[in-house]
């Protein structure tokens, strides 16, 4: 018999991409994760991964993609027998979202979902939008909110709000509320990569990118906004809860900024015993969004 550390280690460098990405993400080696995918062929009989010099990506044989589909399987199966083996009758809901909406924007809705419905457990993921999509499709996750749309078979999308951008500033400077971006210097910004849309835009600005400091997180932004000159763009779904911690000044740029969407997806086929939760959640968040008049994030 196949063991289920075999099966999850083969899952898990298909949906990380490649078995760095899987090593790191799970916390193990790569060369265990190695070993682990070639006993698994060994017990198969079957080459599951393509293995060639130069590929960055994960790439499947024939046998691996029809293996892929029983592995799938499996982990669906093993979550709902754990749904329904739970002692306190608590129903999980798999929640992907983006880090600025996982750390700002949604803080009140989990809030809420944890005080008012106790036969319910959240698990919530931190990813980007195509890692959401991935997660969606192989059923890891319930419910996911990205900041695009790509076209999946079993996978409902619906637009929930718009996202302004905002220029924030050390607060020692001479801006007025609209500041245009030949006043700002490009060696003095701290930079994230919002979206394809927000790269293009940005590089038309400031076409040569001399960024003093890419960050991953609109969390780490503000600590480095440190010094006089230093500025950052940054999103509505993150920029309230920034001015919660830290003393920035906030400001609009003369350009055009590219408005940023967010989609609620939802499995157009929901997981055993979980759609009645899921439900719950997809109205909390619907609520939290749609409550707004003008569906922009604040």
């Amino acid at each position: 018999m196949i063991s289920s550390e075999l099966i999850q280690a083969f899952l898990s460098v298909v949906e990380y991409g490649n078995i760095t990405a899987a090593a790191n993400n799970t916390f193990t080696t790569q060369s265990h994760l190695s070993k682990q995918i070639r006993l698994l062929e060994e017990q198969i009989g079957s080459e599951l991964l393509i293995r060639q010099k130069g590929r960055s990506g994960v790439a499947l044989t024939p046998a691996g993609k029809e293996f892929l589909e029983t592995a799938r399987k499996w982990r669906r199966v093993m979550k709902e027998f754990d749904d329904v083996s739970s002692a306190n009758n608590i129903t999980e809901v798999s929640i992907g979202a983006l880090d600025r909406l996982n750390t700002f924007a949604l803080r009140d809705v989990y809030r809420s979902i944890l005080k008012e419905h106790m036969d319910i457990r959240l698990d919530c993921h931190t990813r980007h939008s195509k890692e959401i999509y991935a997660m969606m499709e192989a059923q890891q996750l319930d419910l996911g909110i990205v900041s695009a749309l790509y076209p999946v078979f079993n996978i409902r999308a619906q637009a929930i709000g718009t996202e302004s951008m905002y220029l924030i500033c050390h607060p020692d400077n001479s801006y007025g509320k609209i500041v245009k971006p030949e006043e700002l210097r490009p060696e003095d910004e701290i930079y994230s990569r919002w979206s394809d849309e927000f790269e293009i835009w940005h590089d038309q600005i400031w076409p040569d990118r001399k960024y003093r400091f890419h960050v991953g997180t609109s969390a780490q932004a503000p600590a480095y906004l440190n010094e006089p000159g230093r500025w950052y763009i940054v999103p509505s779904s993150a920029l309230h809860g920034l001015k919660e911690n830290y003393r920035f000044s906030v400001h609009r740029l003369s350009v055009h900024y590219p408005v940023g969407k967010l989609y609620l997806l939802e499995q157009k086929h929901p997981r055993m015993n979980r759609g009645e939760a899921t439900e719950t959640v997809k109205k909390e968040l619907l609520t939290a969004f749609f409550g707004k008049t003008d569906q922009t994030v604040k």
